[in-house]
């Protein structure tokens, strides 16, 4: 297992800074680009993170690094009653994208979504039920500062579920993984979106970002109870999931 990374370092983590950037120049491309370099497993993912979402209530859904709203949109066809959901992200390209989807179907009543850091989010304490994020806590500069956000936006008892990219366990999986990834992915995504620069930072965040019991620990370290993590298709995908606990605001 020694493969396996479990935090980034120097100097194997791309930098973070301004990565929205990077999203706003491939945003024309990225739903495309999702289904096929994941074979269309990140739709089983996201369909697998909704059964998550309680059922009991209405709720309000905030979902950070939404993207173009591909998250949002999967969870409102579950079964979850979400009352209004919230989109956050930095990148204008993606959201503007998101928006035309929203349009599409009918639901700007029930969507919103706004520009807005994951490790500074303009939205009022304790507003949210559930909190999501999909293949965007690796993108943030501090994770351990995004985790503390999601818990201030949570009401006591609120979920967040944190779908990412992870690294499997079997060793003969994670041989072929790290060939794709390295290999095969960045010239296939460069080619597709015209930037080879944008999937050779992804193939080289999965592998720096901690995952695992590693990633379990950072979210227990910012006050999440019941942390679980839940692996997809051998482990090349995992939600981790984790709740504010009770009788806790900030």
């Amino acid at each position: 297992m020694s493969d396996v990374p479990t935090a980034p370092t120097a100097d194997s983590a791309p930098s973070r800074k301004e990565v929205w950037k990077m999203f706003d120049r491939i945003a024309h491309r990225y739903d495309v680009l999702n289904r096929s370099l994941s074979f269309g497993r990140d739709v089983a993912w996201r369909k697998r993170l909704r059964k998550h979402l309680p059922k009991d209530r209405p709720i309000l859904l905030v979902d950070l690094a939404t993207g173009t709203a591909d998250q949002i949109l999967f969870l409102l066809d579950g079964e979850a009653e979400i009352d209004a959901a919230r989109g956050y992200d930095l990148s204008e390209g993606m959201l503007s994208l998101g928006r035309e989807k929203i349009s599409k179907r009918g639901l700007e009543e029930k969507i919103t979504l706004y520009t807005g850091d994951a490790q500074e989010v303009p939205a009022e304490s304790g507003i949210a039920d559930v909190v999501t994020i999909s293949f965007g806590i690796r993108n943030v500069e501090h994770v351990p500062t995004a985790l503390t956000e999601m818990r201030r936006l949570l009401k006591p008892g609120g979920k967040l579920c944190i779908l990412e990219f992870s690294i499997p366990p079997n060793p003969v999986v994670r041989s072929g993984y790290f060939f794709y990834f390295r290999h095969i992915l960045p010239k296939l995504g460069g080619w597709v979106s015209g930037d080879s620069y944008a999937y050779n930072y992804l193939n080289k965040t999965v592998e720096s970002f901690p995952c695992g019991e590693a990633f379990c620990t950072l979210m227990r370290e910012a006050g999440f109870e019941f942390v679980q993590e839940e692996r997809y298709t051998f482990g090349v995908a995992t939600l981790y999931t984790g709740v504010k606990p009770e009788g806790t605001h900030a």
